[in-house]
């Protein structure tokens, strides 16, 4: 299927807008109308390569089958999450990769679960009657989701299952990835356009290349693009990405030993907020609690949550709470331990489990009365002391006369 020429940047005027992708097709120039789609090798050299209709795929498969069953479907760099159709003959397994076509072109993704989610309360939580014997999909593995997330992109379906072929044309373009980073990279640094890449994706088939880059400001790439589109000749689209999009592409693991929550399940990066941080009692060190994109931990967003609700559950301080055994005031309280630190009315100092606390918010128990002091002895008068007896002076004696040698003999 050959693809229609696009006028390019200058023939349209169109204005960049850097909130959303930007995709520029080929120039009339280099990709004719009546011309194949060229997709680099990752050596500079272009080969042809004409990517097949949709109809093609779809009617060399023989994509047969009743009426259209749902699947769960992981694809992209970013990967999003779509809820897509199909009409195989059988359902998908888990981690089967498929092709599918998107609302960015023909590309490969991962089946996470299969089944057809009910329309209504009363047909039940099952998936239909799909009659899949892996996991299926049911509302209420999708309500979690799209609370927390959105709702899931619809706009796709299943072609087929992915073939040996297709794994290996992908790998292909992927090695070919480094090269055109390098090379995209090299022209930014010629144009000086303020902007770093981050990574580039490829669509199955070559039919669209993705640059995905951080920019602080605004960025004219049309020259760019139009440099890249002469070399790659296929469709260019550059996408500007922010800090925690960009710690998904490329991060990897945290100090946690896990895989990155951005990388792992959360799809949909909502705001997070020093307030969960202490509303969890970390530390308040931003170098501490600040993840690969040097945000606030994604981790302290969708663990708000589980927090919120374990400190529902404790009693609040200085208030006073009945045990089997004793009555104390709360001091403080540990939320994922739900240990309680109480004062009885003696002043000592005991731990409870929360779930041992039998009644709050009961009266204070009364002081014990307090026994009548002892009356104090009377003091002793104050002894005075022994005269210290005084040495006799000791009695003088005269000088003794030295005696004068010979003085006496005979």
């Amino acid at each position: 299927m050959t693809q229609p020429a696009d006028p390019g940047p200058e023939a349209r005027n169109d204005p960049i807008d850097l909130e959303g992708p930007t995709e520029v097709g080929p120039p009339s120039t280099d990709a004719p109308p009546e011309a194949p789609a060229v997709s680099s090798n990752g050596h500079g050299n272009g080969h042809a390569e004409a990517p097949p209709a949709p109809a093609e795929h779809e009617q060399a498969h023989g994509e047969e089958g009743g009426e259209d069953a749902l699947a769960l479907v992981r694809y992209g760099y970013m990967r999003q999450l779509g809820l897509f159709r199909h009409s195989l003959p059988e359902p998908p397994r888990r981690g089967q990769p498929v092709v599918i076509r998107s609302d960015r072109g023909v590309e490969l993704g991962e089946v996470l679960a299969a089944g057809n989610p009910p329309a209504s309360e009363e047909e039940g939580d099952g998936c239909g009657g799909c009659g899949h014997r892996g996991p299926c999909l049911g509302q209420a593995q999708l309500e979690p989701f799209t609370r927390g997330n959105g709702q899931l992109r619809t706009e796709g379906r299943i072609l087929r299952e992915a073939t040996p072929q297709d794994l290996n044309d992908q790998a292909h373009l992927d090695r070919a990835s480094h090269e055109q980073l390098l090379y995209c990279r090299q022209q930014a640094q010629q144009l000086r356009l303020a902007m770093r890449l981050v990574t580039v994706e490829n669509l199955l088939g070559g039919e669209r290349v993705i640059f995905y880059f951080t920019a602080e400001n605004r960025v004219d790439f049309r020259d760019l693009v139009r440099k890249l589109a002469t070399q790659y000749r296929t469709r260019i689209e550059m996408r500007q990405v922010g800090a925690r999009d960009e710690a998904r592409l490329v991060g990897d693991y945290e100090r946690c030993g896990q895989q990155c929550c951005c990388q792992a399940f959360i799809k949909d990066l909502q705001p997070v907020s020093i307030r969960m941080a202490k509303t969890q009692k970390a530390t308040l060190d931003p170098a501490k609690i600040s993840g690969r994109c040097g945000r606030l931990m994604c981790c302290l967003r969708f663990e708000d949550a589980t927090y919120e609700d374990l400190r529902k559950r404790l009693p609040r301080k200085n208030i006073w709470v009945r045990t089997e055994e004793l009555v104390g005031r709360v001091l403080d309280g540990q939320i994922l331990t739900q240990l309680i630190k109480l004062m009885t009315a003696d002043g000592a100092i005991v731990v409870v489990a929360n779930e041992d606390i039998l009644e709050r918010d009961v009266a204070p128990p009364e002081p014990r009365p307090t026994p009548a002091p002892r009356p104090r002895r009377p003091e002793r008068p104050a002894r005075t002391p022994r005269p210290q007896p005084v040495a006799a002076p000791a009695e003088s004696q005269g000088p003794v006369e030295p005696s004068v040698d010979g003085e006496g003999e005979d």
